[in-house]
C-alpha cells in the first residue's frame, strides 16, 4: 500500500467534499459541507484554506483543514488559522494520518508566522495537539416576561424585522457596524452573507422609523439544541437592545431567547446583566498560542479600552515547549503595568512564572482561577486576568 501526504489542489475539491460528507455523515447525521459552511465550502473559495490530505494508493483516507482568520484588536490584526474539516475514513483509522496531518498543519502555522490557532472538538483530542478551552463568552437567557416588566406588556414595535438575503441592501450596512467594532474578525465583504449564514443561521435586518438600525444573527437550535439563539447582534444604538430582544421575540412568537454577548463589550453586558433571567459563562474555543506577546498585548489593551483600571505592577513568564510538538517553542516575556499602561516585551531571568501551553491558555484566557494556582497566589495576576479573548459563533470553522 502506497501512502502519500500532500495538500489538495483546485482539482481535488469535489472529491474532497464527497469524502468529508461521507465520513461526518457516517459517524454523525447527514452532513452537507457547501449548504452547512458556505463561507468555506463553496468551490470559488476551496483554495483559501489549505487541505492536508493523506491517501492510500491515490485515494483520499483523511482531511485536515486550516484556514485563515484575522483578528483585529484595536486595529491591531493578529493572523490566525482554524482547524476544520479533520476526517479520517472509518476503515482507515488508527493508522497515525490525523496525528501526521494535524502536526503538519501546526509547523506551516509556525513557519508562517501564525499567532494563533482555535478549533471546536473533544477537548483530550485536541489537547495532544497543545489546543485547550479558552476564552469567554456570555450567554444571557432573556424571557418574554423579563422584557415585559421593563417595557410595558404592550411596548411599541419600534423595531421591524426581515430575514437577509445575499444581494440585499441592508448587508452593506451591517457589515460596516461589523467592521467598526473594536475588536472582530475580519470578514471579507464578498464572503459576509455566506459567513452569517453559516452553521444554519439567519441573518436578520432592524429598521426603525429613520431606516436600517442593525442586524443580528440567529438560529432555532440553540444551547443544548433547545430554544432559540441569538449569536450575535449589533445596532447603531445599542442602548436599545431590550427594545430589539423585544420586537425579536414577538417576530418570531418566541418566549425565550439566549443571548450571545462578547466579554469586551462592556455595555451590552451591563444592558443584559439588567434585565436577563440567567446567564453563563462558557468557553470560547480551544486555543493554542504561537507568539504570545502580540496578543496578550492587543488583549490587555482591549481591556484598558472596555473600561477596566489595571492594577501596577509585572510577572515574568516562560511558555515552555516541553513534549509536546503542537505547542509554541519556549517564550519568555514580562507583563508590566504602570499608571494603569501594560506592555508586554521579551526578557529573560530568573523567578518566571514557568507554564506548558496548556496551562498558559487556561492561566491567561480562563473564567476559571482555580485551574491554574498562579493565578490564586498572585494578587497582579488576579487584577488583570483574565484576558477577553474571545469567538464569535458565525466565524466558526
Amino acid at each position: 500500500m502506497n501512502v502519500h501526504y500532500d495538500l489538495a489542489e483546485a482539482g481535488d475539491y469535489e472529491e474532497l467534499i464527497d469524502f468529508c460528507n461521507y465520513v461526518f455523515s457516517h459517524a454523525n447525521s447527514p452532513t452537507d459541507f457547501p449548504a452547512l459552511l458556505p463561507k468555506l465550502y463553496r468551490r470559488e473559495y476551496f483554495m483559501q484554506g489549505r487541505h492536508y490530505t493523506a491517501r492510500e494508493d491515490g485515494r483520499i483516507r483523511a482531511v485536515v483543514g486550516a484556514y485563515p482568520l484575522r483578528l483585529n484588536v484595536l486595529g491591531t490584526v493578529l493572523p490566525g488559522r482554524g482547524i476544520g474539516m479533520v476526517s479520517v475514513h472509518p476503515y482507515a483509522r488508527s493508522r497515525g494520518y490525523m496525528r501526521t496531518l494535524m502536526e503538519t498543519a501546526l509547523a506551516d502555522m509556525r513557519r508562517d508566522g501564525i499567532v494563533f490557532g482555535c478549533l471546536g472538538g473533544q477537548r483530550q483530542r485536541y489537547e495532544y495537539f497543545g489546543f485547550s478551552p479558552a476564552g469567554l463568552r456570555v450567554v444571557f437567557e432573556c424571557h418574554r416576561t423579563n422584557i415585559r416588566h421593563v417595557l410595558g406588556k404592550d411596548f411599541p414595535p419600534v423595531f421591524s424585522l426581515r430575514q437577509l438575503s445575499e444581494g440585499d441592501k441592508e448587508l452593506e450596512d451591517s457589515y460596516l457596524i461589523h467592521q467598526s467594532k473594536a475588536a472582530r474578525f475580519e470578514r471579507d465583504r464578498g464572503k459576509f452573507f455566506d459567513i452569517l449564514s453559516s452553521w444554519k443561521n439567519r441573518a436578520v435586518a432592524l429598521s426603525d422609523e429613520n431606516g436600517f438600525a442593525g442586524y443580528l444573527v440567529y438560529r432555532d437550535s440553540g444551547y443544548g439544541d433547545t430554544g432559540t439563539a441569538i449569536q450575535e447582534i449589533n445596532l447603531k444604538e445599542p442602548a436599545r437592545m431590550i427594545q430589539a430582544i423585544g420586537c425579536f421575540l414577538n417576530h418570531l412568537g418566541r418566549d425565550c431567547v439566549w443571548v450571545d454577548v462578547q466579554p469586551w463589550e462592556t455595555e451590552k453586558l451591563e444592558i443584559f446583566s439588567a434585565f436577563a433571567e440567567n446567564y453563563r459563562i462558557t468557553t470560547a474555543e480551544s486555543f493554542t498560542v504561537f507568539d504570545w506577546q502580540p496578543l496578550l498585548s492587543a488583549l490587555l489593551q482591549l481591556k484598558t479600552a472596555s473600561g477596566q483600571v489595571l492594577p501596577d505592577g509585572e510577572a515574568l513568564f516562560r511558555i515552555s515547549r516541553g513534549d509536546n510538538a503542537a505547542g509554541s517553542p519556549d517564550s519568555c516575556f514580562r507583563i508590566a503595568v504602570e499608571q494603569g499602561r501594560a506592555q508586554v516585551r521579551s526578557d529573560t531571568g530568573e523567578g518566571a512564572i514557568v507554564l506548558d501551553p496548556l496551562r498558559a491558555v487556561r492561566l491567561f484566557f480562563s473564567a476559571a482561577p482555580w485551574s491554574c494556582p498562579a493565578l490564586l497566589n498572585n494578587p497582579f495576576l488576579r487584577g488583570i486576568l483574565p484576558l477577553p479573548l474571545f469567538f464569535e459563533t458565525p466565524d466558526g470553522i
